[in-house]
């Protein structure tokens, strides 16, 4: 075997030494850029088994691809053509009798080896990439208190966080600075992305206690002052924007109590 001369092994060990330099100071700057702020706190937490039906708010959540899960429970909603596999006749027939319904109501669970729906198709801001099962466009929607302590204070009537069916809801932070946060760590390990802010329809103005409808507020109120920018009129419509749709990053567990920080680079 040919054995290096000094002079080739000095090359080669200031190379290598060079090499490995640039790597570790690559490293260190990457880090470094990655900064984290905190902005709040986990003050809630929200599972949604049912679409349009009460939410149900646990202490803690695994956040897995497809949402929250929270023991067996999961965070299951309609949306358009998907798979799920049927429950059964038993709960068609108490669904269908609850409802009054001449029409068969049939209650279906997505699970994980089943394909999921791109919510591309309905909105340009999402990627390949992003997979749902049955919610509207995001697997989570994430808001602060602060926004709806500030919309009461329009209100003649108070809303509760509860009329905007948030999955995540953060205090300590300012009224819509969540509109700011476009990556989020929570916890140590959760890591969420923005992709756009939710356009709120009708079920708002539903109480969510009693399910009596009021077809009016907070809705309107909302209009005056939560419109989009002109230039997302095809996006959003007359839709008023209220708390942020986001993809998961990185799965972990999520509490009630966790610190939420705002990552920037």
């Amino acid at each position: 075997m040919e054995s290096l001369s000094p002079t080739r092994a000095t090359l080669f060990l200031a190379v290598t030494g060079l090499g490995a330099a640039v790597l570790v100071s690559w490293f260190f700057l990457t880090k470094r850029r990655r900064s984290l702020r905190k902005v709040g706190e986990v003050s809630h937490l929200f599972l949604y088994p049912i679409k349009s039906c009460r939410g149900t708010s646990i202490p803690e959540a695994e956040c897995k691809p497809f949402g929250l899960q929270s023991g067996n429970l999961k965070d299951r909603v309609h949306g358009n053509e998907v798979c799920g596999r049927d429950c059964g006749d038993k709960a068609s027939q108490w669904i269908t009798s609850f409802l009054k319904s001449k029409e068969v109501y049939r209650l279906v669970q997505f699970e994980d080896n089943m394909k999921p729906r791109n919510p591309k198709n309905e909105y340009e801001k999402y990627t390949d990439h992003d997979k749902v099962a049955y919610p509207d466009l995001s697997p989570l929607l994430l808001m602060s208190e602060a926004s709806v302590d500030n919309l009461n204070t329009k209100l003649q009537k108070m809303v509760t966080i509860r009329n905007f069916r948030p999955n995540i809801v953060v205090t300590g932070c300012e009224a819509h600075e969540e509109d700011s946060w476009e990556e989020v760590q929570i916890g140590t390990s959760v890591t969420l992305k923005r992709v756009m802010p939710c356009p709120r329809c009708i079920l708002t103005t539903v109480n969510p206690d009693t399910g009596v409808i009021d077809m009016k507020e907070p809705l309107e109120t909302m209009r005056s002052y939560r419109l989009h920018n002109p230039l997302d009129q095809g996006i959003f419509k007359t839709s008023p924007l209220f708390g942020q749709y986001v993809r998961i990053q990185q799965t972990g567990i999520i509490k009630v109590g966790d610190p939420v920080y705002q990552i920037t680079y």
